[in-house]
């Protein structure tokens, strides 16, 4: 298995001493205990440098800035973190798994990392997974159900629910050709409508979470200031503190606005798709269309904050169980008992956020036909007498 180049082999090779693998091996971990700790968009040169007990000049000679930092991090440790969300039975360190994941999670937004991070992954995908369609859509599952577990665990440990369901997730060779998978194989389109968060100029109040919406899918939590929502939403400063004094109520607001679109949206598509196993893998397909694009990333981005973040947490819980209770009652609707379909509505909610983030990084996934998991699944569940 290859390892990929980092900054230091390539400064100094074989001839480095053993003093400078050394500091730059603290700093490396230094950062990964930094990131753990308070979260990858709150961390700084200072914090690393401290704990790696390094000077800052060392730290700027070997990285340039945080970006380069993270993206060493990565090249050093993703492919482990990466081995490890596959292979269950390897063990990570809690912090590098969870410094490993917000590095992933943000790299769509940082061209420093998404230039190492997406072809790494690329090339784990190639060495393990490889063309074949059926250990793909294994795998893609699997892979989205285990990272969405963890980055949904601080918002609500009821993900955990979903456990049972991961033992479903392995599609055997006859089965994936068999009759029960007839006339799958490629996307359909048009795919049906997945409603995104949806954007009115009927009031100041909802412009301004709209624009808090906007801005933390794209930048992050932590860049969400009140001048730069505002500057979004074009109005001044003094037009938004009237209606929420602090940037901490904006985003609850934001929140709520969002969940509101995305709940209500999503009782329209029920209704007029229908339910099934079918259109639940269409509806994982459509999840991937650019109307999502907005919700996928501001749901990532609040739950990167939630998990240092305890308040925020808190205040995103119910919104996700009002989710949960929407997949819930649609999955006893398709005839799964009760017991059962609260396991399936939590795993379709972390899976949902993993799946999100593998597309992020490699939108290759999208091209995968969902529905041949959801009917797996579903046949599963009529052996299992949970479906009727």
């Amino acid at each position: 298995m290859s390892k990929s180049l980092g900054i230091l082999d390539v400064m100094h090779p074989a001839s480095s001493t053993a003093r400078k693998r050394a500091s730059f091996d603290e700093l490396l971990l230094a950062g990964i205990e930094a990131i753990a700790a308070k979260g990858i968009d709150e961390v700084n040169v200072t914090d690393v440098t401290s704990i790696a007990k390094v000077s800052r000049p060392t730290f700027y000679t070997y990285f340039g800035d945080m970006n380069g930092f993270y993206a060493e991090i990565w090249l050093h440790h993703g492919r482990h973190w990466l081995d490890a969300q596959y292979d269950e039975t390897l063990e990570i360190d809690p912090k590098n798994d969870q410094a490993l994941l917000e590095i992933f999670a943000v790299s769509r937004r940082i061209p420093e990392l998404i230039e190492v991070v997406q072809p790494e992954f690329e090339r784990w995908w190639a060495e393990n997974i490889g063309n074949d369609a059926r250990r793909g859509q294994n795998a893609s599952w699997l892979l989205g159900a285990r990272i969405g577990l963890k980055i949904s665990r601080p918002v609500s440990s009821k993900g955990a629910l979903g456990l049972p369901i991961f033992s479903y997730l392995e599609i055997g060779e006859d089965e994936f050709s068999g009759p029960l998978m007839q006339g799958l194989g490629q996307v359909p389109s048009p795919l049906p409508a997945m409603p995104g968060i949806r954007y009115s100029e009927a009031n100041v109040e909802q412009n301004l979470t709209h624009a808090a919406i906007e801005v933390i899918a794209k930048s992050g939590v932590a860049a969400a200031s009140m001048t730069r929502i505002a500057r979004r939403a074009r109005v001044s400063t003094g037009t938004l503190y009237p209606r929420f004094k602090s940037v901490e109520v904006l985003i609850e607001s934001s929140f709520a606005q969002a969940i509101r679109d995305i709940v209500s949206g999503n009782v329209v598509m029920i209704e007029a798709q229908g339910e099934g196993v079918d259109q639940y893998g269409l509806a994982v397909n459509a999840g991937f269309l650019p109307d999502r694009e907005v919700w996928r990333n501001y749901r990532i981005e609040m739950h990167l904050a939630a998990a240092h973040d305890p308040h925020l947490a808190k205040m995103m819980e119910p919104g996700f169980e009002e989710t949960a209770k929407l997949l819930e009652d649609s999955a006893v609707r398709m005839g799964v008992k009760r017991d059962f379909a609260i396991m399936l509505a939590w795993f379709m909610h972390v899976h949902a956020i993993g799946i999100s983030l593998l597309f992020a990084v490699m939108p290759a996934v999208s091209q995968q036909d969902n529905r041949y998991m959801t009917r797996h699944m579903g046949a599963l569940l009529r052996s299992a007498q949970q479906l009727g």
